[in-house]
């Protein structure tokens, strides 16, 4: 009787440490993806700066008349 109780604890302290480590790595994912979406808005940001600037650059040598 008593190596039922030892078991059904050991088990429940195995799920209580699974469960935190899955929403732990969850956490860590959702950091992750947070900051890989970040970094495209800004890689985007930067695209849209660029093409505004060289196609006066490229105008204004293509025109030298």
């Amino acid at each position: 009787m008593d190596l039922k109780i030892v078991e059904v604890v050991v088990l429940l302290i195995a799920g209580v440490l699974f469960v935190t480590w899955q929403f732990r790595d969850l956490r860590r994912a959702r950091e992750v993806t947070r900051q890989q979406r970040e970094a495209e808005k800004h890689q985007a940001t930067q695209q849209s700066v660029k093409p505004d600037k060289a196609p006066s650059m490229t105008s204004q040598q293509n025109d030298p008349k």
